[in-house]
């Protein structure tokens, strides 16, 4: 029996954080309590997070260290680990519901993990690109359009497994 290609297509494998250059190496982390100065995201327990009243707290402690989170220096320095392509008809139809389904998703993540962010979104002859810090967004992203909108949906993993590109059409 043959498989539906929509269905082969959206097979997914599992992402790896493991050896980003950008994270501090296991066991070697932060100063117990550091704050981005780009984004106000605050490591705290080894841990980021992305919380006001937080930030207000630890702000006003003295042995407040000041860095840059690795999702800021990805962004800063144009290093995506993930790359969403949308294409299709349907796209231009429904761009906007699409973008507002990606912006909830980027707002989910930041709230868990202020690591992983979208950093940018390109509109370029019809099409839309989405440049991500980590490759379980991009792979997050486009398994949420599959869901809300079917299509079809491809998956390349590098093979270091830090860098995915998602393709959505329909």
């Amino acid at each position: 029996m043959k498989i539906p290609r929509k269905v082969e297509k959206h097979t997914r494998d599992k992402v790896y954080a493991e050896n980003d250059p950008y994270l501090p190496p296991k066991g070697k982390g932060l100063a117990d309590v550091s704050i981005c100065k780009d984004c106000t995201a605050v490591y705290h327990s080894k841990k980021w997070f992305l919380d006001a009243k937080l930030y207000e707290q630890k702000k006003k402690l003295k042995d407040i260290n000041w860095v840059t989170c690795p999702a800021c220096k990805k962004t800063k320095e144009n290093v995506p680990n993930g790359v969403v392509t949308l294409k299709g008809d349907f796209l231009k139809e429904h761009k906007q519901e699409i973008l507002n389904l990606i912006h909830n998703e980027d707002a989910r993540s930041k709230n868990y993990n202020p690591l992983k962010r979208i950093m940018k979104i390109n509109e370029k002859k019809g099409e839309i690109e989405i440049l991500t810090t980590s490759a379980k967004l991009a792979q997050r992203i486009g398994s949420i359009l599959f869901k809300a909108y079917s299509g079809e949906v491809e998956y390349k993993k590098h093979d270091n497994a830090k860098f995915m590109r998602v393709e959505w059409r329909r």
